[in-house]
């Protein structure tokens, strides 16, 4: 078989189609001038930052530029950037390179001369005979060129690098001699003319440790445990083209050194280049996959209490810094491949120990406490790669140096010198000054309490008050000396800062620094960190959960923001307070499990997400070496380390923050974890006691708990003489508890019954049913969106009348099919007295329209009435209709909303439906074609509530139709005095008031079966019932939407079925059937909130009492 020259494919791009070559040698796809002139406009061209090419051949070439190109490969597109070169300097159309191989998964077989794609690699290709294409509208001279030595253009032309050197790489020592930077640490040791010159043979006599060379020791290697055997593979990041070029630049220098190499592995994570302080990019893997199944190393850190009593005595120290530490440590040639990462160059995995690794410290620590061995805690310490020499005398100093030196020689280490201290009075470690005058506090612990300026607002001393009641238990007779500073915030006190106000700050602020505010840390025990973030600057503070889970505090701190960070976002912000707190305590936090709370839930996303383009992300990748967990807290809970992010002080001043980890095994959505579990079981009064009970077998419901895994269970036993067990749970962890099994996609805001026995399998405690059912009742969820089963409030209101024309119906149906005479509505008129009705059909439905039918055929036909009423549309709250109302001395009146069955008018309107309906059959434009007739049925026919017709009530006689003409007989008395007019009328109402009575009577008796009574009390807090309206358009289903919105306040009653409530800040007037009440109702909320009063200035001595922060 013919070893191929070129591995040529067909493309498309654009309108232009030809070959291509595969150049599996070229870091970038490359383009021609000429083709690109084709393709593109000149706009789309962008400028080249990354310096020159480099050519097979050796020559540098600058690009063009670069411009995005959608290229067409067979049945599949792929978009990439393309470098632009100049004519001279390629001699094809285009070269794909290995980002194009990357992107597109090609699959290359260069042996069978075929290649397939990642996702489809049944389905195989030839590469193309013959060679790539050439650009069109090349020189004659190119040609030429091309014709002359087209052989060594295949071959030399083909692949582009960057260049070797840029101001962004990574430092290189190597510019830098051994003497040199021996001698700069020599001039720096507080050592006599005589004492620098013995020290300076000391350096020199140790070359091969005291050097900038990377040592390799191979006293162990690190290994990589992982809990699931399956490799990680992820794909790079894409970097701009001068970070490209930068991150090649380090790996070239890396692999020289032996710190990479290329790898086969099938692990693979991608690499960030995080800018530094001093502008360069550090070169950084991205660990946190691999971390998240990685087992921990336990093995322990040194206890920060032995490290400091191992001190005294001592009055002379060395600091020793380790040159890159971790490449100085080996892999595990079985773990080399879990070190590996991709970049667009390739595939390559660590020789050494990594920065990121979960595991690291624990291994260097192992490797130093190897390596100085039993000369801990005589002559030194060690903490992770800090190593601190200390002596009584300069004399013994000097004989402990040489040991530590020969130690570290004989372990192939080397020393930083640029970074290591020698023969010092006095040295800064872990928070503590140790000198030969004893060990004291680092006063940069407490300087934001001290800083925090004397107030000059109300706002400001309540923000005062919150530090400093957050630890208010700590300090004796808190609530008397904080007297005068609470006296400032009674309702009605004119602010004024007095000399009792600022002896009372100054001393809360003496108490907030001295002990036991500010305790030793314990680094056995776990380390708990509150950051906060404001606009003007950042606070945080440190503490311990110690003697029985009492929280004692190790640090505070805080700064003021700079120009630049004060235009970040709110997350941008809070992220900042953290990983600035992270490093600021970093010597208390590394490599232990510890918890940062915050008040931004954001944070948990910003340390999950994967997007690399924003400095949140290259932040959280500083924090890899770090293990901790969030923990959100509402900022109304987070006050202290808020005001000290509040507080004015200067940009100098020191803070102290945290950030940790999530842990992907710890489910984050789950409201409680076994040690959370614990925690509270054990911090819960009524637990303890029982706990306490259960261990003395003194409690007399030993049949009812059990002690397992050092929690407390309750047990029931059923018929089949099985125990069921079920977790006590303290009263702290209940509402989360509640939470979830109610309102969690998994428990579906299920009803009382159904919540009760979820929660009832797995958990217990006393009075669960009614903290269920009151939960449950006062979810917000289950409130608007479930139907009201019971039955609809409001009972029956008769509207009593007694004359015509007293009081009117009017409302307007339709709208209807056009009928032939163009109309569209119809307007009914009735008289609530006699329902006499009047029907006028309408083109147009408007307020003008209304008003002209009211004055011509109702108000002067048959006189002005009392009252109209109608519904709430706009055609009857317009000024035109209340206009002529006013005029002809009419009180309009209005139903309430969504309920018209008050207005007698919607019964006419359902008779005269059905009326219509039985004449127009399917000829619905002529349903105005009877409307005089049916105004003559209804206005002649027996009324079952009133026992007569509303002619006869209305006009005194009754209406007579043609065929009653023809039945009736002579009237045979005509001339007898009782048929008399006024007689009749008289008659007709005293017969009209008693079947009234009845009817309504009856009517009350049958309606108010399906009603029920309901009554709310001004300032009560109620749901109104909500109308929505489908929207295809919107994607909104009326179905899905909530069935009732608020809550509302109830403003006044309005009769005993009608209120008004607070609503869009107006009153409106609402029907009882459309109110339900909200809970937790007024009353229960005024009580909790008395209960969070109580609790927040109740004082723990019982012989003061605490005003409160």
């Amino acid at each position: 078989m013919t070893i191929p020259q070129q591995l040529v494919v067909p493309i498309r791009v654009g309108p232009w189609s030809g070959k291509a070559i595969l150049d599996t040698g070229a870091s970038y796809t490359l383009i021609h001038e000429s083709l690109m002139k084709q393709i593109a406009t000149p706009d789309e061209l962008q400028p080249w930052t990354g310096g020159p090419l480099y050519l097979a051949n050796g020559k540098a070439e600058s690009p063009l530029g670069w411009i995005n190109i959608n290229i067409h490969l067979h049945n599949k597109a792929f978009t990439v950037p393309a470098v632009v070169l100049p004519s001279q300097a390629l001699a094809y159309a285009i070269i794909l390179g290995l980002d194009f191989i990357f992107f597109s998964g090609l699959q290359i077989n260069v042996s069978e001369q075929k290649y397939s794609f990642k996702s489809d690699l049944a389905e195989e290709h030839p590469f193309q005979l013959g060679n790539a294409s050439e650009p069109l509208n090349t020189s004659p001279t190119m040609k030429e060129g091309k014709r002359t030595s087209k052989s060594k253009l295949n071959l030399t032309l083909l692949s582009a690098v960057p260049p070797p050197q840029s101001s962004l790489t990574i430092l290189h020592m190597d510019s830098v001699d051994d003497a040199t930077l021996i001698r700069d640490a020599v001039s720096k040791a507080q050592l006599s003319t005589d004492g620098k010159q013995q020290l300076l043979q000391i350096l020199e006599s140790n070359p091969r440790v005291c050097t900038h060379r990377t040592g390799r020791t191979d006293v162990l290697q690190h290994r990589i445990y992982t809990t699931c055997q399956v490799p990680i593979k992820q794909r790079p990041y894409r970097l701009s083209p001068v970070k490209q070029q930068a991150m090649e630049e380090q790996l070239e220098v890396m692999l020289k050194e032996g710190i990479v190499e290329p790898s086969h592995s099938a692990w693979a994570s991608p690499v960030v280049l995080v800018p530094k302080k001093n502008g360069n990019l550090r070169f950084c893997v991205d660990y946190r996959k691999v971390n998240a199944t990685t087992e921990s190393d336990a093995y322990p850190l040194p206890n920060i209490a032995e490290i400091l009593e191992s001190l005294s005595g001592a009055s002379i120290f060395s600091t020793i810094d380790l040159n890159s530490g971790y490449w100085q440590v080996e892999m595990d040639p079985d773990s080399k491949a879990k070190t590996a990462f991709i970049v667009s160059a390739g595939l390559y995995h660590f020789n050494v120990m990594p920065f990121g690794l979960k595991n690291a410290p624990a291994t260097f620590q192992r490797l130093m406490e190897t390596v100085l061995g039993e000369l801990r805690k005589k002559i030194c310490f060690v903490y992770i790669d800090d190593i601190i020499i200390y002596s009584t005398s300069v004399a013994q100093h000097f004989c402990d140096l040489k040991t530590i030196l020969h130690r570290l020689e004989t372990a192939g280490l080397t020393i930083n010198l640029k970074k290591c201290k020698f023969f010092l009075s006095e040295i800064t470690f872990l928070g503590h000054v140790v000198s030969n005058k004893g060990i004291t506090a680092d006063p940069s612990k407490v300087e934001a309490i001290r800083a925090f300026p004397a107030p000059n607002t109300l706002k400001e001393v309540q923000r005062f008050l919150g530090l400093a009641g957050w630890y208010h238990r700590f300090v004796p007779n808190f609530s008397k000396i904080a007297e005068p500073l609470n006296s400032l915030k009674k309702k009605g006190q004119v602010f004024k800062w007095t000399t009792q106000c600022q002896q009372a700050f100054d001393q809360l602020k003496a108490c907030l620094t001295s002990p036991p505010i500010l305790g030793h840390p314990d680094l056995q025990v776990p380390f708990i960190v509150y950051t906060d973030a404001s606009d003007t600057g950042l606070g945080a503070i440190l503490t311990q959960r110690k003697d029985l889970g009492k929280e004692e505090v190790i640090a505070y701190a805080s700064r003021t923001l700079t120009g630049a960070e004060i235009n970040y976002t709110a997350t941008e912000k809070e992220c900042l307070a953290v990983i600035w707190a992270l490093e600021k305590w970093e010597h208390y936090l590394e490599y232990k499990l510890f918890t940062v709370v915050t008040d931004h839930s954001a944070l948990q996303w910003v340390m999950g997400s994967t997007k690399t383009n924003s400095r949140l992300i290259r932040w959280v990748l500083r924090l890899q070496k770090f293990n901790f967990i969030i923990e959100y807290r509402k900022g109304k809970l987070n006050v202290a380390p808020d005001a000290l992010s509040r507080s004015l002080i200067t940009a100098n001043s020191p803070i102290t923050a945290l950030y940790a980890k999530q842990k992907t095994d710890q489910h984050p959505e789950l409201p409680v974890t076994d040690i959370v579990l614990w925690e509270e079981q054990h911090n819960d009064c009524e637990i303890t006691k029982l706990l306490q009970a259960v261990a003395e077998e003194q409690s007399p419901q030993m049949d009812q708990y059990e002690v397992v895994e050092d929690k407390l269970y309750h047990k029931t036993h059923l018929k089949n003489d099985q125990i069921h067990y079920r977790v006590y749970v303290p009263g702290s962890l209940r509402p989360a508890l509640l939470q979830h099994y109610h309102s969690h996609p998994l428990s579906g805001h299920c009803g009382i019954y159904k919540t009760y026995k979820r929660l009832q399998e797995v958990a217990f405690w006393p009075g669960m049913w009614t903290d269920v059912k009151h939960h449950v009742r006062e979810c917000v969820k289950c409130q608007t969106l479930r139907h009201d089963n019971r039955k609809p409030a409001g009972k029956l209101q008769p509207i009593s009348t007694t004359k015509p024309n007293e009081m009117l119906g009017v409302d307007i149906m339709g709208p209807l099919p056009r009928s032939t005479q163009q109309n569209e509505y119809l307007l009914v008129f009735v008289d609530y007295y006699s329902r006499w009705v009047e029907f006028f059909p309408m083109r147009h439905a408007t307020a003008q329209s209304i008003a002209t039918i009211l004055r011509k055929e109702i108000l002067t036909r048959w006189g002005v009435p009392d009252f109209i009423l109608s519904d709430r549309g706009t055609q009857f709250v317009s000024s035109v209709f209340r206009e002529v109302c006013e005029k002809w001395k009419v009180t309009p009146k209005l139903t309430t909303a969504y309920h018209p069955q008050t207005n007698m008018t919607e019964r006419v309107n359902r008779t005269l439906k059905n009326m219509i309906a039985s004449y127009v059959d399917d000829n619905h434009n002529k349903w105005d074609q009877f409307l005089p007739e049916m105004r003559f049925a209804i206005n002649s026919a027996i009324q079952e509530t009133t026992g007569v017709t509303p002619a006869e009530l209305h006009l005194g006689r009754k209406l007579e139709g043609p065929m009653d003409k023809i039945l009736h007989g002579p009237d045979l008395t005509p001339d007898t005095t009782s048929y008399d007019v006024i007689s009749h009328i008289q008659q007709l109402q005293c017969q009209v008031k008693e079947s009234s009575r009845k009817a309504q009577q009856r009517q009350l008796r049958n309606y108010n079966k399906r009603r029920r009574d309901s009554t709310f009390k001004i300032k009560d807090r109620v749901w109104l019932r909500n109308f929505p309206q489908s929207s295809a358009q919107n994607k909104f289903s009326a179905k899905l939407a909530p069935k009732w919105k608020g809550p509302y306040r109830v403003l006044t009653s309005l009769g005993p079925v009608n209120y008004r409530i607070a609503l869009e800040a107006t009153g409106e007037d609402v029907h009882v059937c459309n109110l339900k009440m909200c809970f937790p109702t007024a009353e229960q909320l005024e009580v909790q909130r008395k209960k969070r009063l109580q609790d927040i200035f109740q004082e723990t001595s019982d012989e003061e009492e605490f005003l409160g922060f």
